[in-house]
């Protein structure tokens, strides 16, 4: 028995009633139980390599990660490289749209008809049972996330699990709330990592492509472990800049901000970057 207000959606074949706070709530528990468990995964990899030594399947990157930050740390930084990363900057909102308009409005309705659509109309098609074929289209969409970049990968399982409301939305018809469920669970991962990013630069007191004219430290060794050199704004203000000397004074171009530190590259006093 559903709880809340019901209205009645066509399906495929029909009609059908439909509960959206039942649907609601399962989808907020099955994102809750898809994020529970890929940690419980992750925590459950880490321990059995550490344990025993052995890393099938690649999970010695779970014991690799704090020396790739460590080695991410003690990158050094040329000018060439603070441009690329200026440029880059600049077309964060460029690419968080294109990623945006993929992710929520092409993505679903491709992977929906091609990995739970394509077994629906095959079931029909042969009379079997619509069922294990839709597990088998879904546990496919699920493993092919273990393929996307390393930022954006998740395991089989959880994702499966996340999945589950679109695969019973299918079976009883109502193929195209799978679509829109699985557009709403794009749509707030996309805005999650949108806004982890905002924050990350709001925070901080320097942004891309701002300028100022610094004056490089000469009292403590220089370059630091990145090949950077310290200098510091009329606002007594910190800036680690590239290809400076201790002790000179000169305009600088933010290009990033690293952790809590604002990073950036010598341009001359006409607004020209210097090569």
């Amino acid at each position: 028995m559903g709880f809340g207000p019901s209205i009645s959606a066509p399906t495929i074949t029909g009609t059908q009633v439909v509960y959206p706070a039942r649907l609601f709530a399962a989808w907020a528990i099955l994102t809750i139980a898809s994020l529970v468990l890929e940690r419980v995964i992750h925590r459950w990899k880490y321990w059995t390599v550490k344990l025993t030594g052995t890393h099938p399947f690649g999970w010695f990157a779970s014991l690799d990660s704090d020396r790739r930050i460590d080695t991410e740390e003690t990158e050094t930084y040329t000018v060439a490289d603070l441009k690329d990363r200026l440029d880059w900057e600049r077309k964060w909102w460029r690419r968080t749209t294109r990623r945006g308009v993929r992710a929520v409005v092409i993505a679903p309705v491709v992977e929906e008809l091609t990995f739970r659509g394509g077994p629906y109309l095959l079931a029909v098609t042969l009379g079997v049972a619509q069922l294990p074929l839709l597990v088998a289209g879904s546990v496919l969409w699920a493993y092919l996330h273990t393929r996307n970049p390393r930022r954006y990968r998740r395991g089989t399982l959880p994702v499966f699990v996340s999945g589950l409301l679109s695969l019973y939305l299918w079976l009883i018809g109502l193929w195209w709330l799978a679509i829109l469920v699985h557009a709403g669970n794009n749509l707030v991962a996309i805005a999650l990592a949108a806004s982890e990013e905002w924050w990350r630069r709001w925070q901080h007191s320097f942004s891309p492509g701002e300028e100022y004219t610094v004056t490089v430290d000469d009292r403590i060794p220089q370059p630091d472990r990145h090949g950077l050199y310290r200098a510091y704004t009329p606002a007594e203000e910190t800036l680690h800049v590239a290809d400076v000397e201790p002790g000179e004074t000169t305009r600088v171009r933010v290009a990033t901000t690293v952790g809590l530190n604002g990073y950036a590259y010598p341009i001359t006093e006409s607004g020209q970057e210097t090569d």
